[in-house]
């Protein structure tokens, strides 16, 4: 022992207290778990209080691909979790800066940031629009990634913390439904009533299911697939209730079982693994070697069995042990801290971006980050993360074998299970910010125009807009006009349809409901809105930029109020 080695060993005994030292270099860490054999997928579990049936099913996939669950009909279940994107949110890697949260230290650019599903703009429970303390009034993303919904039934725990747990009870009365088994149940009620996924600030579970009882199903839907059209066959959320559990109640309970029972359907077991470990060889050779580097390098450990997940939680080391609680938020035991759920690797290409927090574009970098042992420790990091020292060649064979091989290809197609409606927020029939506005001469800022809503037509409609970047207690005038209204000389008259002026707020800022006529001769007519903002010259206007979209006229309407035929 030297002679500072000692000095340190009395003084920890002089002290009371107890002393660590330092581990040499060489030390080996522990050994990674032994790999779980990789099987076909069987038959989904289905808890004895919430039977699988056919109308349970269609009532959750009508709910579950639905907008009009959000309170501005902007995003559906299905908006976050679509079969092209493997069951997460396709669109993050498309809309990076949009769908970056600045993580619990509350600031962009430090290592908690993390790519999250983009929600909807904070508001109100009348539907206007109150601006959040980051994203100001556009669309909130989330904290963390969106999971997959396929394949989710064979979870026992759900959330990337696992927090939806097995037992279901009833959120209305409290009785136990689903003793085991239910975490699709306690999932699903989660994001209806999350200000930043799909409600307004303080919405209730209740008040989403009256909601329902006045809203078309799907009506801004389109290319509903044949079967469930049928199935709908021009019904409301009461018959349709009523169909699935014998009275036309809307509760929370039913809501989450239909849901559930949709999800439960949305097996994804078709791939060409599942085919060659059932005795069809339907690998390449190449994708075989990456199979063997996957079990050889200890990746089935943690991603073996038929799920290709051990549905536990670890920490590996994506970010600070501290950037986010994980599992730890939900137990409160230190070997929990930072640990997040182990994903399925089952139609993982389809998944981008990676990890909880988004961190990883592509599996090439997923493949790296394992490769190097991770990028942070902590006592609680996972003992399969650790330098792999992978060549190159088992590099790529190893992506290859996660690509393909793990894939179902109706994920693809979407098609079989996985066939939906076509959402209106991606459709054509969205509203489209194009061209660029006029800064304000005294701030150099240029008015922003939120128009993400359907613009429906008609007197007991409204499409609610938001604007900022605009100078505080300044006048504005909205403009709609079958050309671009830029160049009007009197936004105060010069519109097609009269809406009031608004003022903005101390932050520059104003949201209003639009109510637009019903003008038959003008439906799939494309129209034009800015907004004109009185600058401090009078006479002078910053101006948003343009806002295109059209009339849209929905059958059968239904509205906040109550049916309207």
């Amino acid at each position: 022992m030297s002679g500072l080695t000692r000095f340190a060993v009395a003084l920890s005994l002089v002290l009371g207290g107890s002393l660590v030292l330092p581990q040499p270099t060489s030390a080996q860490a522990p050994p990674p778990p032994p790999p779980n054999p990789l099987v076909p997928l069987g038959p989904v579990p289905v808890p004895a209080g919430s039977p699988l049936t056919t109308d349970r099913v269609r009532l959750g996939q009508t709910l579950f691909w639905d907008e009009q669950v959000s309170l501005t009909g902007t995003v559906a279940c299905g908006t976050c979790h679509a079969p092209r994107g493997g069951g997460s949110d396709p669109r993050d890697l498309a809309q990076t800066e949009a769908a970056r949260n600045p993580g619990g230290d509350g600031v962009f650019g430090t290592n908690d940031d993390a790519l999250g599903a983009l929600g909807v703009p904070r508001h109100d429970a009348d539907g206007l629009y109150d601006a959040s303390t980051h994203f100001g009034l556009l669309p909130q993303p989330g904290g963390r990634q969106a999971p997959s919904m396929v394949n989710a039934g064979y979870f026992n725990l759900l959330f990337w913390d696992g927090r939806a747990a097995s037992r279901f009870d009833n959120p209305d009365g409290g009785a136990t439904l689903i003793a085991s088994g239910g975490a699709l149940e306690n999932q699903a009620i989660g994001p209806i009533v999350n200000d930043v996924e799909m409600a307004h600030v303080g919405e209730s579970l209740g008040g989403v299911m009256a909601r329902l009882t006045t809203t078309a199903p799907l009506r801004l839907a389109e290319g509903i697939p044949a079967d469930l059209s049928s199935w709908i066959a021009g019904r409301s959320y009461p018959e349709l209730f009523t169909q699935a559990f014998g009275t036309p109640d809307i509760t929370a309970a039913r809501f989450a079982m239909a849901l559930a029972s949709y999800q439960r359907s949305l097996v994804a077991d078709q791939t060409p693994l599942d085919n060659e470990l059932r005795g069809t060889p339907s690998l390449t050779p190449q994708e075989r070697a990456g199979r063997q580097v996957f079990t050889n390098s200890g990746c089935a450990g943690c991603h073996g069995g038929a799920l290709l997940s051990d549905d536990n939680f670890h920490y590996i080391g994506v970010r600070p042990q501290n950037a986010d609680a994980g599992r730890f938020g939900v137990t409160g035991a230190n070997p929990d801290r930072g640990a997040m759920h182990t994903p399925s690797l089952r139609h993982v290409e389809l998944s981008a971006p990676y990890m909880a927090n988004g961190r990883f574009a592509t599996l090439e970098e997923v493949v790296d980050f394992y490769d190097r042992g991770g990028d942070f420790t902590a006592p609680n990091l996972a003992p399969g993360i650790r330098p792999l020292n992978l060549t190159a060649q088992q590099k790529t064979d190893l992506v290859a074998f996660l690509k393909r091989p793990l894939t179902d290809p109706r994920l693809v197609s979407e098609t079989g299970p996985f066939a939906h409606p076509s959402l209106f927020a991606e459709s054509n029939r969205a509203p489209r910010s194009a061209d660029v506005g006029v800064p304000d001469k005294s701030t150099g800022l240029t008015p922003e125009l939120i128009a993400l809503e359907p613009p429906l037509a008609g007197t007991s409609e409204y499409f609610t807009i938001g604007l900022q970047f605009a100078r505080a207690g300044a006048t504005v005038y909205l403009v709609v006009d079958l050309a671009d209204p830029i160049g009007v000389s009197d936004p105060s008259a010069d519109s097609l349809w009269d809406f009031p002026s608004l003022v903005t707020d101390a932050q520059g800022r104003a949201s209003a409901h639009l109510l637009l006529p019903n003008v038959p001769e003008l439906q799939d007519t494309p129209l034009f809105l800015r907004a004109f903002v009185e600058d401090e010259v009078p006479g002078v206007f910053a101006v948003s930029q343009r806002i295109e979209f059209s009339l849209l006229e929905v059958t059968a309407r239904i509205f906040r109020g109550g049916f309207e035929d």
